[in-house]
């Protein structure tokens, strides 16, 4: 019976890879996921680098084969949404390329095509942004409740930046933040995605940096909303 429980937990965990669902890790565990030391590049095989997420200041090109008049360029805005033609408002920050490109499909399909051909391409950054060559190699993505959501570009030199300091750096929580329950995504090769959430109001109150969390180029951090109760 104990073996087949085994047998069972590691297909579970197998088919959670596959899947892309997140692994959830304690903090202390987060920090050596992946292996390489912030600020460092993978120079392996392209095809195990972390897909490319979309994020606030992106531009999103999207063409669709049934109707060239929907092909069109996005930026993504501050509040993380692409205006499609024909499609309307998408919250659209987190999702990959092959993500967007399904929703946009199922919602030409049911609203006007049969069957539509839908791809979507990152097309670089806006001016003003923080694009640039090193766009995808030097940023951290800060959504939710903080002052300036967004992408972050990584100070030159600090190899230590931390979660409290990317809070700091994004404008810092907004009344409405949950500070004790920040949740913090890594992507790593071959789809391997990583999580883990850090009590970052206790941290900064008191003062116990020892126990930041350092983050590297591409990882994500959600600042969660306070669940609120007239009652």
């Amino acid at each position: 019976m104990v073996k087949v429980l085994f047998i069972l937990c590691v297909v579970g965990m197998l088919a959670a890879c596959s899947s892309h669902e997140a692994i959830y890790l304690s903090p202390k565990a987060f920090q050596e996921a992946c292996g390489n030391a912030i600020g460092e590049v993978d120079t392996g095989d392209a095809s195990n680098a972390p897909p490319k997420l979309i994020a606030v200041g992106m531009l999103v090109s999207v063409s669709v084969g049934e109707d060239a008049s929907l092909n069109k360029t996005y930026p993504v805005t501050p509040s993380c949404t692409l205006d499609l033609a024909a499609v309307g408002r998408m919250k659209v920050c987190g999702l990959t390329t092959d993500e967007l490109t399904a929703k946009i499909k199922t919602a030409l399909e049911r609203d006007y095509f049969t069957h539509a051909t839908v791809t979507v391409e990152i097309a670089g950054a806006q001016q003003g942004g923080g694009g640039g060559n090193n766009y995808t190699n030097s940023i951290i993505y800060v959504l939710g409740e903080v002052g300036r959501p967004g992408p972050l570009q990584l100070p030159v030199g600090d190899d230590q930046f931390t979660l409290t300091k990317t809070i700091v750096a994004a404008g810092g929580f907004t009344i409405f933040a949950r500070g004790d329950h920040v949740r913090v995504i890594r992507y790593c090769g071959e789809g391997r995605k990583y999580e883990t959430y850090v009590n970052v109001e206790r941290i900064m109150k008191r003062g116990d940096f020892e126990n930041d969390l350092p983050l590297r180029p591409n990882d994500w951090v959600i600042v969660p909303q306070k669940v609120i109760s007239f009652f």
